[in-house]
């Protein structure tokens, strides 16, 4: 049994979540996903930890860098970059995350790559990418959703009849523009893989994605409004304006919730509740939608959340109950999809991963390796590429890995 990307080797020099996260995508479809590490790196295994006795890995990593392999190469250093290079040789995809142009003073930039191997397909996955007045800006998730229009949605909904109230934005438990950028770049790199392998003469190409531009594209129906001019823009649907998408609690201060659009729906959900009354009530404005707000929280104070899905779990009404990622792990649906797999670590014993969500029928995808340490493999790489025992020694006296 083989997997999509078997064969396929990947250089991976990116660092935190949002370049791990892809290439764990690639490793888990199979690809030889090459961690070149810098040895010096302050923050390579992050909290939290799994830990037994005095031995201790990181569990963030644990899943990250499953099905992996790590080097540590100093590639600040003249004889590092020549390890490098020929690396680069026999490798297809190289992944990086710092910032514009330091690739260029590393001498390991595009241009300097595709004259060693003209079929490499080097990938740059930044905040803001490589050119635009931001390029040398530090960043992180939130700033790169605050200024592509996401955050601003992210806040409670403004109340009728508040005045000109200001509502700040709410932070996001879940990193957007990391997570999303990871993703647009594990298509950006297997349709780069595709083009080239149907390409006469197999030449790769450079791949710049920007995590702002990433999660700007993830807001269309946000987008529609603005570029058709409507009028309605500053009303979105989804954002909770209307009591038929929006989050309610219930009598055991749980919350429920409600994600309807379609009328179809809606009526169900007014049966469930037990209101036929709101059925004509759906698009209500003003001070009118505030009192079906009202009379949909009041009726679910009235029960417990548990009490409520065993009413709406049988209908087709899009009710379900908001839960925490511990509740999440033992959620029916999430176990029966399975989700959460449990493994033998010969060190830890068992330990918890998450599974890919990717479900094919005849390949199916698991976890083939635990996360390495740091440079765990820099012998056996270099090895492969004819290095005896003694010049990884001296390799290691000078610092170079």
């Amino acid at each position: 049994m083989s997997l999509p990307l078997e064969g396929k080797v990947i250089l991976d020099l990116s660092r935190m979540l949002p370049g791990p996260y892809c290439s764990m995508i690639l490793s888990d479809l199979g690809a030889d996903v090459i961690r070149v590490e810098d040895p010096n790196y302050p923050y390579s295994n992050p909290p939290p930890f799994f830990q037994k006795g005095k031995y201790r890995e990181s569990a963030f990593h644990s899943i990250l860098m499953r099905n992996k392999k790590s080097i540590t190469l100093n590639l600040k250093k003249a004889e590092a970059r020549e390890i490098f290079y020929e690396l680069v040789k026999q490798a297809d995809v190289v992944l990086d995350t710092f910032r514009p142009k330091v690739m260029n003073k590393l001498k390991i930039d595009y241009d300097t790559l595709a004259s060693i191997n003209p079929s490499i397909i080097c990938c740059s996955l930044t905040g803001y990418g490589q050119y635009g007045p931001y390029e040398q800006i530090a960043g992180h998730d939130l700033n790169y959703i605050g200024i592509c229009g996401i955050l601003d949605l992210n806040k409670e909904r403004k109340i009728f009849g508040s005045g000109d109230q200001i509502i700040p934005p709410i932070n996001p438990g879940v990193q957007a523009a990391d997570i999303g950028g990871a993703l647009v770049t594990a298509i950006g790199i297997l349709g780069a893989i595709i083009e080239r392998e149907n390409n006469p003469k197999k030449k790769g190409q450079y791949i710049d994605i920007s995590m702002t531009d990433s999660v700007f594209s993830f807001i269309p129906l946000v987008s529609a409004y603005h570029f058709a001019e409507d009028l309605s823009e500053g009303i979105n649907i989804l954002h909770g304006d209307f009591p038929f998408y929006a989050i309610y609690k219930t009598k055991d201060d749980k919350f429920l919730s409600v994600g309807i659009i379609e009328v179809k729906f809606w009526r169900e959900f007014c049966k469930g509740l037990g209101r036929d009354d709101l059925i004509p009530k759906q698009f209500e404005q003003g001070i009118k939608r505030e009192g079906v707000f009202d009379e949909i929280q009041k009726e679910f104070l009235k029960k417990t959340q548990r009490e409520w899905m065993d009413i709406f779990i049988s209908l087709d009404a899009c009710v379900m109950p908001v839960k925490s990622f511990r509740e999440a792990c033992e959620d029916p649906q999430i176990k029966a999809r399975n989700m959460v797999v449990e493994m033998d670590h010969p060190k830890l014993g068992k330990i918890q991963n998450v599974a890919s969500p990717i479900k094919y029928s005849r390949t199916p995808l698991k976890i083939r390796s635990f996360a390495p340490k740091i440079g765990q493999n820099t012998k056996e790489v270099l090895r492969s590429l004819g290095y005896s025992d003694d010049k990884i020694r001296d390799l290691k006296k000078k610092g170079i890995m």
